[in-house]
Formats: C-alpha cells, structure tokens, sequence
C-alpha cells in the first residue's frame, strides 16, 4: 500500500509502485471560463465585498454654482437599507452634502476631491454605525 502526499511521484513499474520525486504543487483558481488567473489581489477584493457590501452614490452637480441638481442616491449591495435602518440613508446623505458644501465651486479637480473625502467619509460613518467597511463607489456628473 502506497500512502502519497500532494506533490509526490508515484511510479508505477513490473516490480510495483514506489514513491519517487516530488513537483511542486499548489492551488488553481477556476473563474468562469479561466483557469488560474484569479489572483491574490481579485480573491481579496471578493472576500472585501462578501464582507462589507457595496454603496453607490450617484450624484449630478452644476459645474459653474456647485448646486446638486440630482442626488444624493445611494445604492446597496451586500446589505440592506430597511426601514429600520432608514436613517442611515438620511444621515450618510447629510454627510455628502456637507462635503460637496465645503468644497468651492470652480475649483480645479474639484470633482475628484469630493469623491476621496466622500470615499472616506462614508467608510467611517458606516464603520462608526453598523460596523461595517462598504465599497464606496461615488458617481459624480458635473453639468
């Protein structure tokens, strides 16, 4: 009887099975229609969604008054917005106008600074009330 590890050779021969050798062995990620090229970085940001969910913010501003025309919308995934926890909705609304507010309209790059602060702003305020770390995805339009 022949008694194998993962990675050791069995040969097989007229005089019997012997254990001979050793390849290197390891774990291949299947995706769909590939083989193996799932890599570290892919898994860690799927096990970072399954655990803390995704928010989506959609918002359009005018370019030249810096006024919200649409929005504040926040979207979930990963956990849900319920009536209990409305005010969630309400209050990470507040937080987003405040910054969009503290930020100077015509401001060069302005867009892309709305959306780091939001970025974090978002994740401390989830951290601090549900105890969560969501994707935050801010969607920014100026018109």
């Amino acid at each position: 009887m022949l008694v194998a590890e993962d990675g050791q050779v069995i040969v097989f021969d007229p005089a019997g099975g012997r254990i001979e050798g050793q390849v290197h062995t390891g774990r291949i990620m299947v995706d769909g229609k590939g083989i193996g090229d799932v890599g570290r970085s892919v898994l860690k940001e799927r096990r970072e969604l399954s655990e803390g969910g995704l928010v989506v913010v959609t918002m359009i501003i005018d370019e030249e008054t810096g006024v919200v025309l649409y929005g504040p919308e926040l979207i979930s995934r990963g956990f849900v917005f319920d009536s209990a926890t409305g005010h969630l909705v309400d209050d990470a609304q507040c937080v987003i106008l405040e910054i969009v507010e503290e930020i100077e309209a015509g401001m060069e790059s302005r867009v892309e600074l709305i959306r780091t602060r939001l970025r974090k702003a978002l994740k401390q305020y989830f951290s601090y009330t549900i105890n969560r770390r969501p994707l935050i995805v801010p969607i920014i339009i100026e018109v």
